[in-house]
């Protein structure tokens, strides 16, 4: 093997380690977003829980039916305004939405009808969502 030629195979090992350390690496950051995704999601899924949980804790229908089904049909954050605003359908008909400033901050409720929704006089914690049917918000891409 003469100089050229070793020069040449040290020249392809260098690049074949250069190419599979980029691999490697975009692998990991691969991952990490993956992971990272999949985290935020849980975050969200239990957020969506904690909101369901205050609304049947803290609201019941004027009419005096039962919350038999909740659907989470808005979850965002509002940046012009800096908070996050949860929506929901009650029963497929009645709506009421929560604000927090942040995701896991205290939830004050920011929109309901008063004919459809009324504040429980004193928290029932007893009451829980174990009993109603739940639809989470799917993020549309």
């Amino acid at each position: 093997m003469n100089k050229q030629q070793n020069k040449q195979q040290n020249k392809r090992r260098k690049l074949i380690g250069i190419v599979a350390l980029i691999a490697i690496l975009g692998g990991i950051l691969t991952m990490n977003w993956f992971n990272d995704e999949r985290l935020k999601k849980e975050k969200y899924r239990q957020e969506q829980d904690r909101v369901i949980n205050y609304l049947v804790e803290h609201y019941e229908l004027a009419n005096g039916d039962d919350i038999k089904m909740i659907e989470v049909t808005e979850f965002q954050q509002i940046k012009t305004v800096g908070y996050w605003r949860i929506t929901t359908k009650v029963n497929n008909k009645y709506k009421i939405s929560f604000r927090e400033n942040k995701i896991g901050g205290e939830i004050r409720s920011s929109n309901y009808s008063p004919q459809e929704f009324k504040r429980r006089e004193k928290v029932n914690h007893s009451q829980n969502a174990f009993n109603t049917k739940t639809m989470y918000y799917k993020e549309e891409k």
